[in-house]
């Protein structure tokens, strides 16, 4: 008979603890034989050990003790500090990725640079996710193997309950929305402090494939390039604690609003700095068109304002728009 029965007793016990395999094999034992006919044929004992089900089934049907890394009674909480110390942890992986990545700039060619950027970010924040993970399970492991059953039961009162959440949907913030700001901002960004630092010598006017004049003035750029990167550091934490939170709150939309007015406000005065463009743009631009430089100059001051009042009138809109769902969260709880 192949030794069926021996076979799959061995395959049962040897996945319980050492000290009940003896008792299970006697036990298991006597079940097949009690289900047997006389002189079992091979097919009869294929269709009892069928019955009885897959080994590993069975052994999991014969403990009395449940194993498991986090246990029912710590889950929930497990969770949830997961994701926060995720969050925290991730969030200062990426900055410290997107750092890295902007100051130690190595290739030459502009795409490569900002795959390498996007490649330290990803690196860090897979890093981070697989440190924090590890920790917190680590420490409710612990928690769990310190903390006696009976004393949860016992200890808990009805006050400790938790409230109700109020459900505020004009409060809420687009998860959806939120991610695929993220990866646009962090491109753009990318993009634009790549450029600032090792491509504004070739931002110009071109004739022929040949450049004639160079638009931007590098001693200003120059010294923007450390605020735009702090403004890119901070809009990544505000991006994925509007992920976080999905909603929004008075903390949230103070860090925004401060956010949104240092970053506007830096843009602005960047784009007016008055040795921006060198002058020679100008003198360039009114020979091809054939008018006055000063002509020149003039409607591209008048640009810069209407930009300028437009970027304001927009950003004002949105910490308005902010500000009322703030208001509105608040008035609900």
């Amino acid at each position: 008979m192949k030794n069926y029965i021996e076979r799959y007793i061995y395959a049962v016990t040897k996945r319980l603890p050492e000290e009940v395999r003896e008792e299970v094999k006697n036990e298991l034992q006597a079940n097949i034989n009690d289900m047997l006919p006389e002189n079992p044929s091979d097919e009869d004992i294929e269709k009892v050990l069928k019955t009885l089900g897959h080994p590993r089934v069975l052994a999991k049907n014969y403990e009395t003790k449940e194993r498991y890394v986090i246990s029912p009674w710590f889950y929930a909480d497990y969770i949830y500090t997961l994701k926060i110390v995720m969050t925290i942890v991730i969030s200062i992986f990426i900055m410290i990725g997107f750092l890295e990545g902007i100051i130690n700039l190595e290739p030459n060619n502009l795409f490569m640079q900002i795959v390498d950027v996007w490649a330290k970010i990803f690196s860090n924040a897979f890093q981070g996710m697989l440190i924090s993970f590890a920790w917190v399970t680590a420490i409710f492991w612990a928690i769990e193997h310190s903390a006696r059953k009976s004393k949860c039961e016992d200890t808990w009162k009805l006050k400790d309950l938790p409230e109700i959440p109020k459900v505020n949907n004009k409060a809420k913030i687009s998860k959806t929305e939120s991610i695929i700001g993220l990866i646009i901002g962090t491109v753009f960004s990318i993009l634009f402090i790549v450029i600032l630092i090792d491509y504004m010598d070739v931002v110009g006017i071109y004739d022929n494939g040949i450049i004639v004049t160079q638009i931007f003035n590098t001693a200003v750029t120059n010294t923007f390039i450390v605020f735009f990167i702090i403004s890119a550091v901070i809009s990544i934490v505000v991006s994925l604690l509007k992920i976080y939170y999905g909603e929004w709150k008075l903390n949230l939309a103070i860090l925004y609003t401060a956010f949104q007015i240092l970053s506007t406000v830096l843009f602005l005065i960047f784009i007016n700095h008055p040795q921006l463009i060198l002058p020679e743009v100008f003198d360039t631009i009114a020979f091809y068109m054939e008018i006055d430089s000063v002509n020149v100059i003039a409607g591209f001051e008048k640009g810069v304002r209407i930009f300028t009042i437009f970027v304001s009138v927009v950003v004002f809109i949105d910490l308005a728009s902010t500000w009322f769902k703030t208001f509105k969260s608040i008035e609900k709880k």
